[in-house]
């Protein structure tokens, strides 16, 4: 028996509350420096990525990596090493490779017109480099940026409360049309990147 259309998108609901719930794990493993979340917080990689977008990174060898990815690193410190306590957590692309390391750039040349490396800092090698991106969700990270930590949690999950609840009730007659259907977005953050210029 095929489920009605009301109860199949509250299923739907169920399903991006489990996605919410293994979110939180992701940010749990965020506060032991290992979540694979991030959120944009400036422009430099603007158009292919806006402020409030979230990305995911996975970890790759460090051999692997190619000109025209865009990694996830933390700044080095002045001597090229990393973990740097005072580095930002940088968002760029990676534009040349050579024996001392990666070449990165945002791709906005008007805030980026210069490769970060070596201007800004020594080139960027392995133990700084947190993973490739692979995934970009648009906006998707604006609810961190904006509702800190355990409210944002908690506004994600009323929304979809109410979502639920209001798809489980009885469709409204409105020119043939059943009940609006809403969204909701899942902050998973784990730290932000930035713009090393100013």
């Amino acid at each position: 028996m095929p489920l009605s259309k009301n109860v199949s998108r509250a299923l739907t609901y169920v399903l991006i509350v489990v996605v919410v719930v293994v979110a939180a794990q992701l940010v749990v493993g965020s506060a032991l420096g290992t979540s694979p979340v991030y959120v944009v917080v400036s422009k430099s990689m603007v158009p292919t990525l806006q402020i409030g977008d979230l990305v995911i990174i996975h970890a790759v060898p460090f051999s692997s990596i190619h000109v025209g990815q865009v990694i996830i690193y933390q700044q080095p410190t002045s001597a090229g090493t990393c973990p740097n306590p005072y580095g930002l957590t940088i968002v760029h692309r990676v534009v040349g490779i050579n024996s001392q390391g990666l070449v990165t750039q945002g791709d906005d040349r008007k805030t980026n017109p210069l490769p970060d490396e070596p201007y800004e800092w020594p080139y960027v090698t392995a133990s700084c480099v947190k993973g490739v991106v692979f995934l970009a969700i648009p906006y998707l990270g604006l609810i961190s940026m904006y509702i800190t930590y355990p409210w944002n949690y908690v506004l994600v999950g009323l929304i979809l409360i109410f979502v639920f609840i209001s798809e489980l009730g009885p469709a409204r007659k409105e020119g043939g049309r059943g009940s609006s259907s809403g969204s909701a977005s899942a902050p998973l953050t784990s730290a932000s990147t930035r713009d090393p210029s100013p």
